[in-house]
């Protein structure tokens, strides 16, 4: 539905504001009237609001008196702006002009209010026969503000003239006045507008870039498992993290053939094994189906319902449609891996190397051409060497030479190398963990040492409050997860641009619960931070995260242990997290 603007001013005025928006040609402004009683009693937000036509969006209301017991607009429903004048009619006629004839004693009339003169008379209290003293008190002419809309309006004022006793005169004024102060309404409204419709599109750009860079950035968590029930159960995992779905299923599909699969409920079942397309919306419209497909192909079919935070399902599903390609190929890997083991063939390592070839090549390229360029050099210089032609010169720049390309060479031999450690990793046969006992000293100990250089770099001290001998039975991964995104956020939030800093964590058992409470000296949390830390794609800093880790901390703690996590609100400095998971 397209803006539209409803303009709310005194009935006494809604001629002028009418016939100026129709001279104007405003197509997407309507105008509304409210009752003509100068504020006794004054206006209700319920009131005005009975009186918006259900096509506006947005409404300005003009007025005084009348709105003199309106607080601020209620949040739900349209946008109300209050527009409240000094005088009434300066609407319809220049300040001066109306100061002047109120100064003179004029009591100043409009064509709308004269055109029920008697009507109005009898709302003040008045009969015909009792308003000429009511009006001699305060009052020595009759002024009209003739904006010329109603060709009645002098014999209407001459009546009332005659009625009251008072003589009268007509001031010209026209409708120029009231498109002038109507135009600046109407183009702030609309500046507004397009303000905001540049803030959405911007806002959306930066997310769909976050979306895209998560999307890659969690390619390496599939490629690790190797297994196909692992990597179902990897994807399952993952979209558990980042959707939080009360629902998830799997159908797996080969060759055209849909495995029998009895734990998917007959609602989901159907729509999956006829869907056609690379997604669609489950009968809920509260989560999906997405179909898993390498080329021409389908590999799978899954669900993904009743999600946690429905308002962000269509930025779920574009998150998801992003990673159907990754999902596909790790799942194709897997299977193509589990027919060579079978066969007992050696092609698998060539499946796993035709992944990383790519990343291999070029710095293989470069390697080899600056070994072959050194080797060449030395070759000349040792001939120039043994022809006793070898200068100084040539010496200098074979040095030259031969660190510029060593250092090419070293450059790309340890690209090779984190290339060919990231392809080991892949190539060890993972399986999803399970729960064990651990120390969560241990655990925090490993994950603070893994992250030493980090901490020794910005100066962080950390400090670990927990028994030697406390072990609890669970997910050591999972911990390690949610500590390393404590203590990661605080270097690259709570400690930005700061030389040093200190994280404090305490742990302990209480009765048949863990406790966890995680404090830093950081810059901190505003207080609308602190209410929406735990949201999906929230961040303080677009630039320096994704908006997604402390969800993921929520998602582990509450979805996964069943526990929970809150965000200290008394803190002034720094921020406190505090931790229960029942064990």
């Amino acid at each position: 539905m397209s803006a539209k603007l409803c303009l709310f001013c005194c009935g006494n005025f809604q001629q002028e504001v009418r016939a100026s928006v129709e001279q104007e040609g405003w197509q997407d402004v309507t105008v509304a009237h409210l009752p003509a009683r100068c504020g006794k009693p004054p206006l209700s937000w319920e009131e005005i609001r009975a009186q918006l036509p259900e096509d506006c969006s947005h409404a300005v209301i003009l007025g005084r008196a009348c709105l003199s017991d309106l607080a601020q607009p209620p949040a739900d429903g349209p946008t109300l702006k209050v527009i409240r004048q000094e005088q009434c009619f300066y609407l319809v006629a220049a300040p001066a002009l109306v100061d002047e004839a109120i100064a003179g004693g004029a009591y100043l009339i409009t064509p709308g209010w004269l055109s029920d003169w008697q009507g109005q008379l009898a709302h003040m209290g008045f009969s015909v026969s009792t308003a000429g003293e009511f009006f001699h008190d305060f009052a020595k002419e009759l002024v009209l503000l003739d904006t010329g809309i109603d060709p009645e309006a002098m014999p209407n004022l001459a009546q009332m003239a005659q009625v009251v006793g008072l003589p009268s005169r007509r001031i010209p004024v026209g409708l120029d006045h009231v498109r002038l102060n109507l135009a600046r309404a109407v183009l702030e409204w609309r500046l507004q507008l397009e303000h905001e419709s540049l803030e959405q599109r911007e806002r959306t750009h930066r997310r769909e870039c976050a979306d895209q860079m998560l999307a890659m950035d969690l390619l390496a968590q599939i490629a690790k498992v190797q297994q196909e029930p692992a990597v179902i159960a990897s994807i399952g995992d993952l979209f558990g993290m980042l959707f939080a779905p009360g629902v998830w299923h799997y159908l797996r599909v080969e060759r055209g053939q849909m495995d029998s699969d009895r734990e998917v409920p007959p609602e989901y079942l159907e729509p999956l094994r006829q869907l056609s397309s690379a997604y669609a919306w489950t009968p809920s419209g509260n989560g999906f189906f997405l179909r898993l497909a390498q080329g021409e192909e389908v590999l799978g079919l899954a669900v993904v319902d009743q999600l946690a935070f429905p308002e962000f399902r269509h930025r779920y599903l574009n998150l998801a449609l992003a990673m159907t390609g990754v999902f596909a190929l790790a799942i194709e890997n897997a299977r193509n891996r589990k027919r060579l083991v079978e066969a007992e063939k050696m092609g698998s390592l060539g499946v796993m190397v035709a992944g990383v070839a790519h990343e291999i090549n070029t710095p293989l390229g470069v390697g080899l051409t600056a070994a072959s360029s050194l080797q060449d050099r030395s070759q000349n210089l040792a001939d120039r060497f043994a022809e006793r032609r070898m200068t100084q010169s040539d010496l200098q720049n074979y040095l030259q030479c031969a660190l510029q390309e060593a250092g090419l060479i070293r450059t790309n031999l340890e690209r090779i190398g984190r290339v060919t450690e990231a392809f080991r990793q892949v190539a060890v046969a993972g399986k999803l963990p399970g729960k064990r006992g651990f120390s969560p000293r241990t655990c925090l100990e490993d994950v603070v040492s893994g992250l030493g250089e980090r901490l020794s770099i910005d100066q962080i001290n950390v400090q670990i409050h927990c028994p030697d001998d406390l072990e609890i039975e669970s997910y050591p991964g999972d911990w390690a997860s949610i500590f390393t995104n404590l203590i990661s956020n605080s270097l690259r939030h709570g400690f930005k641009e700061r030389e040093h800093g200190s994280i404090e964590i305490a742990v302990a058992r209480k009765d048949n619960s863990l406790m966890v409470d995680y404090w830093d000296d950081g810059v901190g949390l505003s207080e609308s931070a602190k209410t929406r830390i735990f949201d999906p794609f929230f961040t303080t800093d677009l630039q320096r995260g994704m908006g997604l880790g402390m969800h993921l901390v929520y998602n582990l703690i509450t979805h996964r242990f069943g526990g929970s996590i809150v965000c200290d609100h008394s803190v002034s400095r720094g921020v406190h997290f505090h931790i229960e998971t029942p064990l």
